[in-house]
């Protein structure tokens, strides 16, 4: 057994290095897991993605997009155990904290949701990227959040 594997079976080295998968390689994988999500082939890209995750389980980007991808089909529950991954490895990542807001939203934790999206709200961003349309979508889900509710319609 090569030190490598021997090290994956300690708990000290990823599977994806003891695969001898390369940077690379998971980049490639991840590419194709990203087209079929923008395809709108969520079950598809949740499968890369999972599978990439088994791979580098430290790579938060993995964790972030099976958030995402957990939360576009519906299952918000699943999609905050991702998102929580995540911002373990990286607590600065605006993505996945604005999709957390809207997951822990969507499952009845106002408090929490609200937490996450104002942290995102007050952030910094250059205008034209991608953190400063998670914090104009952070706003936008805190206004929802705060309005009043409005009586549903008789039945």
């Amino acid at each position: 057994m090569d030190q490598v594997a021997a090290e994956w079976l300690q708990g000290r080295a990823s599977l994806g290095a003891a695969g001898g998968w390369t940077a690379e390689e998971l980049r490639l994988v991840a590419d194709v897991g990203y087209a079929l999500a923008e395809q709108g082939r969520e079950r598809e890209a949740i499968a890369v993605f999972e599978g990439l995750a088994a791979l580098a389980p430290a790579t938060a980007y993995f964790r972030s997009a099976l958030g995402a991808l957990w939360l576009r089909v519906g299952e918000p529950a699943l999609a905050v155990e991702h998102l929580d991954a995540a911002l373990a490895a990286d607590p600065q990542d605006l993505t996945a904290l604005v999709n957390r807001g809207e997951a822990r939203l969507r499952l009845g934790e106002f408090d929490a949701a609200r937490a996450d999206l104002q942290a995102v709200a007050r952030a910094v961003a250059p205008p034209e990227t991608t953190s400063a349309m998670c914090v104009t979508r952070a706003r936008a889900l805190l206004r929802a959040l705060d309005a009043p509710t409005r009586p549903g319609p008789a039945a």
